[in-house]
């Protein structure tokens, strides 16, 4: 069987073909407009459309929105001389918040360890617990938490 690239399917139906050209259409807007921008301010918005005259931009936070409508009167006449006129500029913030993962601090001491260990031994019959209260002990023995 032959690979299909992304591009062979995409042409193979109208719909497909314009909805794809559109997109590259917008990203390259987007491109375009970021080279206008500080770098700093560049890596946190997006352009995201002309519309109605009216150019979509998306901010991730609101100092970076505020930045951008200080300096938006310079923009429009910049994206207008490289084909996307619009007459008005709107912002909107769109806030991105990172997610740190967390970083797992439970310990089970070496006496717990064995206190659960001695009282498995003595007084679970569940093969399925003991077995699973094993697995425990024996992580947390390995130093794997």
């Amino acid at each position: 069987m032959k690979s299909r690239t992304i591009h062979d399917i995409t042409q193979q139906d109208s719909n497909l073909a314009r909805l794809t050209a559109q997109a590259h259409a917008l990203l390259k807007m987007d491109r375009l407009f970021k080279k206008m921008l500080p770098d700093a301010v560049a890596a946190c918005c997006h352009a995201v459309r002309i519309e109605e005259n009216e150019l979509l931009i998306f901010a991730d936070n609101g100092l970076v929105a505020a930045r951008l409508r200080m300096i938006a009167p310079g923009l429009l006449p910049k994206m207008a001389a490289l084909g996307y006129p619009a007459t008005k500029l709107r912002i909107k913030v769109d806030l991105q918040i990172p997610v740190v993962p967390r970083v797992k601090q439970l310990k089970i001491s070496q006496s717990a360890l064995d206190g659960i260990e001695q009282a498995a031994a003595q007084s679970i019959r569940n093969p399925l617990i003991a077995e699973a209260l094993a697995r425990l002990i024996s992580h947390h023995r390995s130093g794997e938490s």
